[in-house]
């Protein structure tokens, strides 16, 4: 019983102990905000009335993407109530760039015409240097890093092992 104890032990302490590296994988998050090419001065403010929104953070997420992939959009806020039938969202613009319509357009046809669009209105902002840009969320990279790095100490399970028989 002993030596199947002691063989079984051992390896074990060879298996961890292998020579191979192994690589963990380590999420870290980027300090630095990722700054397009160009970035929009909004001159213009829309309120747009949304049907079909369920949540702020999916549905509204996904409206914000695809408004701000135009290059024209520099900032989506909405009016999120859970439950309510129409949210509100209010888009800061540059009228250069896009127009409502453009922008009534994209949001009916996302998520297969998941969206409706009520009211909209749209006006002029009149100080622009006003108008905060939206933070750019950072962006999730995966790092590699090699264990072999690592100063990793093993008890001594065979001297263990041997106290409890």
């Amino acid at each position: 019983m002993k030596t199947i104890i002691i063989a079984t032990s051992s390896l074990f302490f060879l298996a961890a102990c292998s020579s191979e590296p192994e690589t963990v994988l380590l999420k870290t998050e980027k300090g630095k905000k990722e700054v397009s090419k160009e970035e929009v001065i909004a001159d213009r403010m829309a309120t747009i009335e949304i049907s079909g929104m369920t949540c702020e953070a999916g549905c509204g997420g996904t409206i914000r993407k695809e408004l701000k992939a135009t290059g024209g959009v520099s900032r989506v806020q909405y009016d999120f109530v859970e439950g309510r039938d129409v949210q509100t969202a209010k888009v800061s613009f540059d009228k250069d760039k896009i127009t409502l319509d453009q922008m009534i357009k994209i949001i009916t046809t996302i998520n297969e015409k998941q969206f409706t669009v009520g009211k909209t209105s749209s006006e002029e902002v009149n100080d622009v240097s006003s108008t905060p840009t939206e933070a750019a969320p950072s962006k999730e990279t995966v790092e590699k890093v090699s264990m072999s790095d690592a100063q990793i100490e093993m008890p001594n399970l065979i001297g263990i092992l041997s106290d409890i028989i």
